[in-house]
């Protein structure tokens, strides 16, 4: 049987189930009826063989059959109730084939209508072929018998072939029906399987919406041609905190109205978070501003590509606008503070400046003037350090200049502070090093790197001072012999007001900025500020800015 005839056996099957009992036994026994219509309508059998009792006996029987078709509650009855209409087919066929004379002996073959019905039922294999074959044999047995004793061929082959064939037809339709129903129980199995996938599908799609609308950030999944797979629910509610309208999202994700931190500069199309999340570039904590100026969020974006042939990106917005209001704040305050400091103190050195001028100052007044001094000039240089990093940006005034001047003149400067910890400074620097560079800022990075060294390091320990040129760079390098820095600490040194519990136990005094202005002079000049460092055996700082080109 063709893939074809199966089909079409399978989609008869499928109607005949989805029908009453009652119409699938009606249909059932219509062939016969209809075979049995035309051969007494149009058949070659006389008027004297349809008046026959045995033919007209086997009429009554199927118009008996007919109605019973109709009568019956079959849904009352078990399933196999129905196969009772094909055996009593059998009787009303071996009365019209034998009943009618030598003229109609060719109805035997109508048999073929009931050995269909009881084979493709869901009796018993032993019994429906046991039936498909004797309900055939017994049609043509009176043929042989009458030619007893001395039957001639063709009516051996009669008796012989007709129950055969019947038999073979009964076992092809048990064989294509058992196949059919293998098939059937593995597309049942199949689609069992598939409807399970997709409830596993819904679950998960179900879990993953309600973790995704639980999150506290927003987040955006994007395709590689830009158009937004799907976005959770707090990245609509940023949108419309910023006064930006979440209809029509995810289409336009990627025509967002952006500005840089700043919240001035408008981030070009290409530039977008979107467009380069779909282009495959990383993003990591770099802050937009999103919406008109008064409803504006800031927003810290990171993105990542998604692994596989698929290409996109997912997206994370983390709105931080509470953040960067406070850090401004705070930068505010600490400028405020430092700005109202400086005055003051000012002052107090002038008025110090002239005590220790008096001709008769005794001489331990003028050392405790002295120590005051160099506390008020402390605290200026620290108010200094305030401002200079809570400035947005570093300000800097760029000229021609010799950096390995500039050092020799801080390591100089530096030498008191040194003599007074008992520190030596090694000094192994080259002249010239020209740069481009401010001389103030400069400078300002070495005190820096050598006071912390100095703090740093124990009495009768030494510090290095190093400045060359190196493959286009100009490297200042300050190592000490000092405790060093422990590894879980190192990533934060270069942070404003961080000091390590080190630090703090050995009643070093500072407040955690020198490193971070120097590390920001370093940039300002296109340069960086790095470290190595070994607890317990002291730390190397090496500050690079660009040499100056011919």
């Amino acid at each position: 049987m063709t893939v074809s005839d199966q089909l079409l056996v399978r989609r008869a099957a499928r109607l005949l189930q989805e029908l009453g009992p009652r119409s699938r036994v009606v249909l059932s026994q219509l062939p016969l009826v209809l075979a049995l219509t035309v051969v007494f309508t149009l058949g070659p059998a006389s008027s004297e063989v349809r008046l026959r009792p045995g033919f007209l006996l086997g009429l009554l029987l199927q118009l008996v059959l007919a109605v019973l078709c109709f009568a019956v509650p079959w849904w009352r009855l078990g399933e196999n109730a129905p196969l009772a209409i094909p055996i009593v087919d059998f009787v009303s066929l071996w009365f019209l084939r034998n009943g009618g004379g030598a003229e109609v002996t060719g109805l035997g073959s109508l048999a073929a209508f009931p050995v269909i019905w009881i084979a493709a039922s869901t009796l018993a294999s032993g019994w429906a072929l046991v039936l498909c074959a004797v309900g055939p044999l017994a049609i043509v047995l009176p043929t042989l018998l009458d030619a007893l004793p001395s039957p001639s061929p063709s009516e051996w082959t009669i008796f012989v072939s007709l129950p055969l064939i019947m038999l073979a037809t009964a076992v092809a339709i048990r064989i294509a029906g058992a196949g059919l129903r293998v098939q059937e129980r593995q597309l049942r199995a199949a689609q069992g399987h598939l409807h399970r996938l997709l409830e596993r599908a819904e679950e998960s799609e179900r879990l993953l919406t309600g973790i995704l609308d639980t999150a506290e950030i927003g987040i955006v999944a994007v395709s590689p041609d830009r158009a937004a797979a799907r976005c959770n629910r707090r990245f609509r509610q940023m949108l419309d905190d910023a006064g930006v309208p979440s209809e029509g999202t995810p289409a336009s994700l990627d025509r967002l109205p952006l500005r840089e931190r700043d919240g001035r500069t408008p981030v070009p199309p290409d530039r977008q978070p979107i467009a380069r999340a779909a282009a495959g570039e990383h993003i990591d904590g770099e802050v937009v501003w999103l919406g008109p100026a008064g409803r504006a969020r800031a927003l810290s974006v990171r993105a990542r590509p998604l692994d596989g042939d698929g290409g996109g990106a997912v997206l994370a917005f983390g709105d931080v606008t509470q953040l960067l209001e406070d850090v401004e704040a705070k930068t505010d305050l600490v400028r405020t503070v430092a700005h109202e400091f400086r005055t003051p103190l000012t002052a107090v050195l002038g008025h110090l400046d002239l005590a220790l001028e008096a001709p008769d100052l005794p001489a331990g007044l003028g050392r405790r003037i002295g120590l005051a001094q160099a506390g008020a000039e402390r605290l200026l240089r620290i108010a200094s350090d305030l401002l200079t990093s809570s400035a947005e940006l570093l300000p800097l005034v760029p000229s021609r200049v010799d950096v390995g001047q500039v050092v020799r003149e801080r390591a100089e400067s530096a030498l008191p502070a040194a003599a007074r910890a008992d520190i030596a400074i090694d000094l192994d620097v080259d002249q010239p090093l020209p740069a481009r560079a401010d001389p103030f800022r400069v400078g300002q990075a070495v005190d820096n790197l050598l006071s912390n060294a100095i703090k740093y390091s124990p009495s009768g320990g030494t510090v290095t001072l190093s400045a060359r040129a190196e493959d286009g760079w100009i490297t200042i390098g300050v190592a000490d012999t000092g405790m060093g820095i422990r590894p879980e600490d190192r990533p934060m040194v270069f942070e404003r007001f961080f000091r390590s519990d080190d630090a703090r136990r050995a009643h070093i005094p500072g407040v955690g900025l020198g490193l971070a202005i120097t590390k920001t002079i370093a940039e300002r000049h296109g340069g960086e500020l790095a470290c190595v460092s070994t607890p317990g055996a002291g730390s190397t700082f090496t500050f690079r800015i660009p040499a100056a080109a011919g």
